[in-house]
């Protein structure tokens, strides 16, 4: 029984791991504030500004909204590629060409019967207006 309930939490830790980024990157620079401040801050040489390792912090945030954004978009594409390989695949668009074959003979012959009923035997006008 012990077995699986530690399999259970590791895997829960593991599905939790993504939503926990953020709260992970405020402890860890909650907890290493003054190594922050004094070598990674981008504005540790001008004190005046009073930055305090929170461009750092804006930093690693906004990499983890990047990733977040770009994990989505490739989702939303994949998604999309797969909607249209189904749709394409389950769907065979089959053009079926009618081929029509005639004789000389035959053609004559409708041609002839045309003229023999009087159609052909009059000039064609225009309507008049």
């Amino acid at each position: 029984m012990s077995y699986k309930r530690h399999i259970s939490l590791f895997l829960l830790l593991l599905i939790s791991l993504k939503t926990l980024v953020v709260p992970f990157i405020y402890l860890d620079f909650e907890l290493r504030k003054e190594y922050i401040i004094h070598n990674l801050c981008e504005n540790r040489f001008k004190t005046q500004l009073h930055c305090d390792g929170k461009c750092y912090l804006a930093k690693q945030l906004h990499k983890v909204a990047e990733g977040h954004a770009r994990d989505e978009a490739q989702k939303q594409s994949d998604s999309a590629k797969r909607v249209i390989q189904e749709v394409f695949e389950e769907s065979q668009f089959n053009l079926i060409l009618a081929t029509v074959s005639y004789h000389e003979s035959d053609l004559f012959s409708v041609f002839s019967s045309s003229v023999q009923k009087g159609f052909l035997s009059k000039p064609v006008m225009p309507p008049i207006a």
